[in-house]
């Protein structure tokens, strides 16, 4: 699981914060101010004027968007060391992205100005941040490529195995314990309606892959569970 230094089980991972290094990253610090937030709290919406960044210091923070018709699409959840709303910051356009607290935490939060000053005395950091939107957006091309091209089934087999890589704990005998995601984020989270997803997760219960309890899903056999879907009818 991801510790509040942006670890996932021990490994450190790739984030904006882990890649500035510690001297540049505190200097970044000293730019904004901490503040705490909680499960639920509204850090930015969709559509607000270009403003401050945020940078994730512990907790998770939902990132998603909103359909006309008024359904949320989770983009994903950032933790410790993840840069928010840069992109925004930087070209002056209005944010795309709505972001809520889910696990309670802190952000350091950096003025739109200070931080294009900062990244204008760093070049480096210039190539950290776009190395974070060129990530970004590479896995929203893979995303797009899923929702046209694959079943619910896959999209739902696919997505527990990212979370099981991400926030997974081991468990004996080679499962793989993912603990506080709801089946409606599961479900926000492969574009599908709650009971298309419940159908999978039955079936991946009866095939002896998955079994399930309040706010967790146990794999029994994570290496089966992107292969599965080739074989359904």
């Amino acid at each position: 699981m991801i510790s509040e230094t942006g670890c996932v089980d021990g490994a450190p991972r790739s984030t904006f914060a882990s890649r500035l290094g510690r001297i540049t990253l505190s200097d970044f610090r000293k730019l904004g101010t901490t503040r705490k937030f909680t499960a639920g709290d509204q850090l930015f919406m969709e559509g607000d004027a270009p403003g401050n960044v945020f940078l994730v210091e512990s907790g998770s923070i939902k990132v998603y968007m909103i359909s006309p018709a008024g359904t949320e699409l989770i983009l994903g959840f950032r933790g410790a060391g993840d840069l928010l709303c840069e992109t925004s910051a930087l070209e002056g356009i209005p944010r795309s992205t709505c972001g809520t607290g889910r696990v309670d935490g802190e952000v350091t939060e950096v003025s739109r100005s200070a931080f294009r000053s900062f990244i204008r005395r760093h070049p480096e950091a210039m190539a950290h941040v776009f190395s974070v939107i060129r990530d970004r957006l590479r896995d929203s091309d893979q995303e797009r490529l899923s929702y046209a091209s694959e079943s619910v089934a896959a999209r739902v087999s696919r997505k527990l195995a990212s979370w099981a890589a991400m926030y997974g704990s081991p468990e004996p005998g080679g499962k793989v314990v993912i603990r506080g995601f709801s089946r409606r984020e599961l479900a926000q989270s492969v574009a599908a309606a709650e009971k298309s997803v419940d159908e999978v997760l039955v079936a991946l219960r009866a095939a002896g892959l998955i079994s399930t309890g309040r706010l967790q899903i146990v794999m029994n056999d994570p290496h089966r569970l992107l292969s599965w879907p080739l074989a359904q009818p």
